[in-house]
């Protein structure tokens, strides 16, 4: 019943942007008659000692041959849907003639089977005296078939026009503990409504996030285009560098924060009903890909770096951690751009938004988000259950956990400002090769770390947020195997996350280690220098580093196998007890919590449960279910001022009531989160 009730909603939220659609890009159908936009033209956003050289840089005699997407994008009031009319200048670089062209909607590959997808193509045309035919076999593939094919060195001019959703997602979800929670339903079974993905596509808070949401070219590997992902774990996005255009039509009291830079801002003429609207022109020239989140409520605070503009966006009601935020990114921009080399761009936006099912973060070209979770009050909604308890402090029911979200908050705005170097400007097949950019993202925010506070400092969090992934894996009864294989390969998504987010990031360290921080450093610099704006593959960054200091490129190669392809995990990085672990998940002042004689026991076998998987007293291999009824009703009795709500309650009821298994499911993980 609810699902019918979804899509009647979703339905009647793009009538709207249908019918706005109508309004602002003209009659569908109807061609616009400008010519591609010339590349020199765009290149605002990009720093002006770079533009000279950025051709060679993408290894092209033109800017002109990066494909071009064109988008005219008008969003509801209540940035709850969209019109789009995207106009794709692509061109065949390839000696063969190309008899079709395939474009992927990302945004809808995540979705259940039998929903409907958020973005739906209406119609597609072609330009230029060209015919063709224009196909979706699934959601998120896109054939365009010409009616001739493509000569090599030719360009195809088409317009699509589209419409779509953003998912509305519960406020409860955004909450550290909503996303807690969801985190556990992940690894034990009880999966969250799958038509949200990760928050991409989506309004919470107030935020309208638009993350792929475009139609782009697929992957092309070996000659033919990739139209199947091999399943969800890890990125679904584009890793090609094109350029973009947007017009993106508002309300005019709405904050926009995008990848490219603000070009102009002109008022929109509307009927007298609705309210006042603005057209914002955006370029961004030479990204891997494009997003914009929107709403009323952004503040902005803003820093700078190496004459870079750096502006955290977050909610007025969150001011306070968005400075936070701001401070964080200039300083791991500053360490990063020192270390690893030149920032191509002339600005970089860190923004709030509302991410589900775990991700703490996501990166795209310019632009990186922060979850909500991480800009809120930790304890809302346990305060009465910890101050029931017994745990001493000055806030939140005795208990404070701001200094612990601070530091999460840091890291993960460390980690994505990191992407802006890996994958960013240093490209890679995030489908093959996830570890190429996840890993060193990784490592480069417990090297900010290092930089900034020291070496004590960066080791006591690359223990609880890098290596704690690995030991979490390997808690739960998954194996020690390969990093570097394709994200299909890896067999659950606590496999992936252990792996790629946990174990892979001490490669680094070791090599570090091993040559010392002089040649490390020149052959990470180098590695950059090689393969900005282009496609690296994993021997690259090995025989980048091995370069550098050539008698112990031996050794460096060694240390490749060991890390990256052999099973040495445990022990280099030691295997973890699931009560241990569940023990060292909580702040210091809940150390009481787990001593407490009817709740202790109940804690610990939710998260020993979701953790273990054999042995223990309510674990995951001992049969016994996990009773949240009787947790919830501890809660009450023991805190009967309780905060937590009937609504709440019922959240964790609904998100939580079931039987652990002995294994968890392939679900995706969080995406771009360390």
């Amino acid at each position: 019943m609810r699902r019918g009730v979804l899509v009647l909603w979703l339905r009647a939220i793009a009538l709207g942007a249908i019918l706005l659609g109508a309004i602002l890009l003209g009659p569908r159908g109807e061609a616009r008659a400008d010519e591609r936009p010339a590349a020199s033209a765009l290149l605002e956003g990009i720093r002006a000692e770079e533009r000279g050289v950025l051709a060679e840089e993408l290894g092209v005699g033109s800017l002109d041959e990066l494909p071009l997407y064109d988008l005219h994008l008008a969003i509801d009031d209540e940035l709850r849907g969209f019109g789009l009319r995207e106009r794709v200048f692509v061109r065949n670089g390839e000696r063969a003639p190309m008899r079709e062209v395939v474009l992927r909607v990302y945004a809808n590959a995540a979705g259940a089977p039998g929903t409907e997808p958020p973005v739906r193509l209406l119609e597609g045309r072609c330009h230029e005296g060209a015919s063709c035919t224009f196909t979706q076999p699934s959601p998120s593939v896109i054939v365009v078939r010409p009616s001739a094919p493509l000569a090599p060195g030719a360009q195809l001019d088409f317009e699509l026009d589209l419409q779509g959703v953003m998912v509305e997602l519960d406020e409860a979800r955004l909450s550290m503990m909503g996303q807690g929670l969801e985190s556990f339903a992940a690894l034990s079974g009880t999966a969250s409504d799958p038509s949200s993905g990760y928050g991409l596509l989506s309004r919470g808070a107030g935020i309208g996030s638009l993350a792929a949401f475009y139609p782009v070219l697929a992957r092309r590997r070996r000659g033919a285009w990739v139209t199947d992902d091999g399943g969800t774990t890890g990125d679904l996005s584009s890793d090609a560098v094109h350029h973009v255009v947007a017009r993106v039509v508002v309300p005019e009291d709405v904050v926009v924060a995008s990848s490219g830079v603000e070009v102009s801002v002109a008022d929109v003429a509307d009927p007298p009903a609705r309210a006042r609207r603005k057209e914002i022109t955006i370029h961004a020239a030479a990204v891997r890909e494009f997003a914009l989140l929107a709403s009323r409520d952004f503040v902005v605070a803003e820093r700078r770096d190496d004459g870079v503009r750096i502006r955290a966006f977050a909610l007025e009601a969150d001011r306070a951690e968005g400075e936070h935020v701001a401070d964080v990114a200039r300083a791991a921009f500053e360490v990063f751009g020192r270390r690893f080399g030149r920032y191509p761009y002339t600005e970089l936006d860190v923004v709030e938004a509302p991410l589900v099912g775990g991700a703490g973060g996501v990166e795209f070209s310019g632009l990186v988000t922060v979850a909500v979770m991480f800009h809120r009050d930790p304890m809302v909604g346990l305060s009465g259950l910890l101050g029931g308890l017994g745990a001493g402090g000055p806030s939140a029911g005795g208990v404070d956990a701001s200094d612990l979200v601070s530091s999460m908050r840091e890291f993960v705005t460390a980690h994505e400002v990191a992407h802006q170097w890996w994958h960013g400007l240093v490209g890679s097949d995030s489908r093959e090769h996830p570890f190429l950019d996840e890993s060193l993202a990784q490592y480069a925010a417990m090297l900010y770390l290092e930089e900034r506070y020291g070496d004590e400092r960066a080791e006591r969090e690359g223990e609880r947020q890098v290596a704690m992934n690995y030991r979490m894996m390997r808690a739960r009864g998954e194996p020690d195997g390969a990093v570097d294989r394709p994200a299909s390969a890896f067999r659950t998504p606590i496999a992936y996350a252990g792996l790629v987010y946990g174990k892979g990031p001490y490669f680094y360290r070791a090599v570090r280690e091993r040559i010392g921080d002089t040649a490390f450093f020149a052959g990470l610099a180098s590695y950059v220098a090689a393969h900005r704006f282009r496609e690296a593959v994993p021997d690259d960054v090995v025989s980048a580093l091995a370069s550098a200091t050539p008698s112990q490129g031996r050794e460096v190669r060694r240390l490749a196998r060991r890390w990256l392809e052999e099973r040495h995990g445990d022990e280099d990085l030691g295997r973890g007890d699931p009560r241990a672990l569940a023990r060292s998940m909580m702040p210091p002042e809940l150390a009481g919590v787990f001593d407490d004689p009817e709740m202790g026991p109940l804690l610990e076998q939710m998260l020993g449960g979701v953790l273990g998987s054999a042995g223990g007293a309510g674990g995951a291999g001992s049969g016994a279910p996990f009773d949240l009824g009787a947790l919830l009703r501890g809660i009450d009795a023991q805190a009967p001022g309780s905060e937590l709500s009937p609504e709440m309650l019922e959240f964790l009821e609904r998100t939580l009531s079931h039987e652990l298994p002995d294994a968890p499911p392939g679900r995706p993980p969080p995406r771009r989160t360390p």
